[in-house]
């Protein structure tokens, strides 16, 4: 029975775990310009490769180790601009 139990809620996790957002998020940066954050742009990305193991949630990091999840994939892409700044930050005009 236990092992029927443990299969099932192994199978269902998926299933039960948050949708992303519909809307895009915005991530306040006074200096740099604000980042716009889509994750329908980022879907084939795994959430675990940026919110960690678990259910996701909102990220609690600071701008460095913000940065480096970012850049980590942005700088391996074919595109080489995705790794610019102006990419992401984009100032009020």
């Amino acid at each position: 029975m236990l092992t029927v139990a443990l299969a099932v809620s192994l199978f269902a996790a998926p299933v039960l775990a948050a949708e992303p957002p519909k809307e895009p998020i915005t991530l306040k940066s006074a200096k740099q310009g604000d980042i716009t954050f889509k994750h329908e742009q980022h879907k084939a990305v795994k959430c675990e490769e940026c919110h960690g193991a678990g259910e996701p949630g909102k990220m609690a990091m600071d701008m460095k180790k913000g940065h480096a999840v970012c850049q980590a994939c942005h700088k391996k892409q074919e595109n080489k601009a995705l790794g610019k700044c102006d990419t992401c930050h984009k100032k009020a005009k």
